[in-house]
């Protein structure tokens, strides 16, 4: 996956790595240079020799600098690039799921995936550039020029390396497991901060406070033992490659002290490879220290491949029947819901032509709410077809799809921003003109003329600066102002008033009398001058017809009717 996305950035990692090594060259070079000016200059006394070697040392340091600067310029690009887009495929690909496919991710989880699991990698992919590529060519070049001054004293490091990376190897191992403990614990704390947050009038209206605390200190408990083990465990690296540098410093000095006092080897020799050893261990160290993000981040690329990788299970078919009938129409369609045997819907069939206006009424849990999940193609039919203008359904994309339909959820979403920012979201080049007259179609067109702000009125995040009426309204004239063959209204009226909801359904059946209009809603009030009504019970089809014949004929809807308010049975009659 990592290569997929690198591949993009080839050339800035190349110039990065480049630098890098410059870097490290310079870097390696003033302890030689040392080593120089100790034997060739202070020994003899030759003090040309130490000045020329000085200078040397002081040119290598302004290279180190300016190498290091670009290297990490370079390195900023890729890693921002990288994680940019990273996270527009992660939600390029989630926003284009159906409810099918979206059904096995938690909405936490996706959004932990997309920020946190993203960083992770970012960090990986920093770190891997600008430190473990860098450490591991300091280490091989502070082994190659130990051994080109003396191969004996430099043997005693390359015994040690290995050792090194073996406890380092066993302890990581150990930790991985711990690693993926703590991302999905914080998947769990997500999940339950946002359920919280959003439910929090209903946990204090039940009581709820205390057990939601628990229940969230329990989740914090988890992901506290996970890191208390894995860090644990990593923190033994430190203090025993500590311990190791230690012996090898000891080693080399009892070996070469001896050597130094019969002449066998130089001063500057033994001091130049006593710093070789400290920078070869000393990176070793830092590497033991970093590598604890390797385990770390391929529990994120994991997760986040596992994303990516996931194909929408509705897929779109080249050969969909065709139907000569022009609208919507549900030809003996059953469903039921993926883990579920028993069916949402059975037998459903009905249509919808232009210039029609129809109707779904039926307790909770009828299968209103599935019929346009159907629809919408959030899941497809198990047994039946729905055709879209003589197409089958399943042969259209969501766009195609959502081009002809337009829906009206119940829950009035606004997202944060202006007025007229939400009602573009239905039609983008929509003028001021347009956006005022659905406006005054939803009765809230005078209350933004009231305010000084107008069209320009700010929306928090979740309009909790609305009513629930009021959100809904928003909605329903976000959705009158696009353009399309038919609308769907599902249940959107159920936060207004009876004397509003009648004004505003009048006037979209003045606005929609040429469009196929759809409405879903529990409210006889709401259906009654449909078309055509269909009582829809445990997902079937019981009885349709008129307001007045299911009135006369219908018992279901005599229930119903039986059932509403003394304040909307006024309304009905």
């Amino acid at each position: 996956m990592l290569k997929k996305y690198a591949k993009k950035y080839a050339k800035l990692i190349v110039g990065q790595l480049f630098f890098a090594s410059i870097w490290v060259f310079a870097q390696l070079l003033i302890p030689r240079l040392m080593v120089d000016i100790i034997d060739s200059g202070i020994m003899i006394k030759d003090m040309g020799a130490i000045v020329s070697h000085g200078l040397a040392m002081l040119l290598a340091t302004v290279l180190n600098i300016v190498s290091l600067m670009i290297s990490l310029l370079f390195l900023t690009r890729v890693t921002a690039g990288i994680s940019r887009d990273l996270r527009s495929d992660l939600f390029g690909k989630v926003i284009g799921w159906s409810k099918e496919t979206r059904t096995g991710f938690s909405n936490s989880t996706l959004i932990t995936r997309t920020v946190n699991d993203v960083k992770q990698v970012s960090n990986l992919i920093d770190l891997s550039l600008r430190k473990i590529f860098t450490l591991t060519v300091t280490v091989i070049g502070s082994l190659a020029i130990s051994f080109s001054l003396d191969a004996k004293l430099a043997s005693i490091i390359l015994i040690i390396i290995p050792v090194i990376f073996f406890v380092g190897l066993l302890l990581t191992t150990r930790a991985l497991p711990q690693y993926a403990r703590i991302r999905k614990s914080i998947d769990r704390i997500n999940q339950l901060f946002r359920e919280n947050i959003r439910g929090i009038r209903v946990i204090r209206a039940f009581n709820k406070s205390d057990y939601e605390k628990r229940e969230f200190e329990k989740a914090t408990e988890d992901a506290y033992e996970a890191n208390v083990r894995s860090e644990s465990t990593m923190m033994l690296l430190s203090p025993l490659i500590l311990l190791f540098t230690n012996i090898l410093i000891s080693l080399i000095l009892l070996t070469g002290g001896g050597r130094a006092q019969i002449g066998t080897i130089k001063l500057g020799v033994l001091v130049g490879l006593i710093e070789y050893a400290t920078i070869s261990l000393s990176n070793i160290q830092q590497f033991a220290s970093i590598i604890t993000i390797i385990p770390r981040s391929k529990v994120s690329i994991d997760r986040i491949s596992e994303v990516l990788s996931t194909e929408e299970i509705l897929k779109i078919k080249e050969d969909g029947s065709e139907s000569y009938e022009e609208g919507i129409s549900f030809k003996n369609v059953e469903f039921c819901y993926p883990g579920y045997r028993r069916a949402a819907l059975k037998n459903i069939s009905f249509s919808l032509i232009k210039g029609e206006t129809k109707a779904i009424i039926g307790s909770t849990g009828s299968g209103k709410s599935t019929v346009i999940k159907l629809l919408l193609r959030e899941y497809d039919a198990c047994q039946g077809q729905i055709y879209l203008n003589g197409r089958d359904i399943q042969s259209l994309s969501n766009e195609e799809i959502s081009q002809t339909v337009t829906i009206v959820p119940q829950t009035g979403f606004l997202f944060s921003g202006s007025i007229r920012e939400n009602i573009q979201t239905g039609k983008k080049d929509a003028s001021d003109e347009e956006i005022w007259e659905v406006l005054d179609m939803v009765r809230m067109g005078d209350f933004f003329r009231e305010s000084p702000e107008g069209l320009d009125t700010h929306i928090a995040q979740n309009a909790v600066n609305f009513s629930g009426g009021q959100k809904q309204r928003i909605s329903i004239a976000r959705g009158l102002i696009r353009e399309s063959d038919f609308y769907v209204f599902d249940d959107c009226f159920s936060a207004l008033d009876y004397s509003t909801e009648k004004k505003v359904r009048e006037a979209i059946k003045e606005k929609l009398a040429d469009r196929g209009v759809l409405v879903v809603a529990q409210r006889v009030a709401t259906v009654r001058d449909a078309d055509e009504i269909l009582v829809l019970e445990n997902g079937e089809i019981i009885d349709r017809g008129s307001h007045k014949e299911l009135a006369e004929n219908s018992e279901i809807y005599k229930e119903i009717l039986a059932s509403q308010l003394k304040s909307e049975e006024g309304e009905i009659r």
